[in-house]
C-alpha cells in the first residue's frame, strides 16, 4: 500500500485587497527600505509586489516616471550658406527650450559619454568631441 499524506491547516493563498496592495507599494516607495525587506514584513514574496506594481500602474521603472525629458535637435549642416543661417536655426531652438538650465550627453567612440550644459558654443562642442574620441 502506497504512502498518503494529509494536509491540516491554513491555506497559504491570500486575497489581498487594493486598499492594502496600494499600502504596501506605497510602503515600498516612502519607506527607504528594500522590496525583499517590505515582502518579508509582510509575509509575501518580492515578485507579488512587482506583480502588483505593474496591475496597479505604480511600475517606478516607467518612462513617465525615470525623469528622462526629450528635448527638440536641430540639425545644422554645412550645406547652410552663412553663419546668420546658422545662428537663425540655433535661435529658433533656443526659443523652444524652457528657461530651466539643462545638460545633454553625447555618446562617443569607446563608449565614453560627454556631457555638457546645453548652451555650449557649438566650436567648443566639437573641440571637446574630438578630443574626447582622440583620447
Amino acid at each position: 500500500m502506497g504512502r498518503v499524506e494529509i494536509l491540516t491547516g491554513v491555506e497559504r493563498r491570500r486575497v489581498w485587497a487594493d486598499e492594502d496592495k496600494l499600502g504596501i507599494l506605497e510602503e515600498v516607495g516612502t519607506s527607504g527600505s528594500g522590496v525583499a525587506e517590505i515582502a518579508r514584513r509582510h509575509d509575501i514574496l518580492p515578485q507579488q509586489i512587482y506583480t502588483w506594481r505593474k496591475k496597479l500602474g505604480r511600475d517606478t521603472r516607467s518612462p513617465a516616471r525615470s525623469g528622462v525629458t526629450l528635448l527638440p535637435v536641430a540639425l545644422i549642416g554645412p550645406d547652410a550658406e552663412s553663419e546668420t543661417d546658422r545662428a537663425t536655426a540655433a535661435e529658433k531652438v533656443t526659443a523652444k527650450r524652457s528657461a530651466k538650465p539643462s545638460r545633454i550627453e553625447i555618446g562617443c567612440k569607446g563608449g565614453r559619454v560627454l556631457k555638457v550644459d546645453a548652451s555650449i558654443a557649438l566650436a567648443t562642442l566639437k573641440a571637446l568631441i574630438r578630443s574626447v574620441e582622440e583620447a
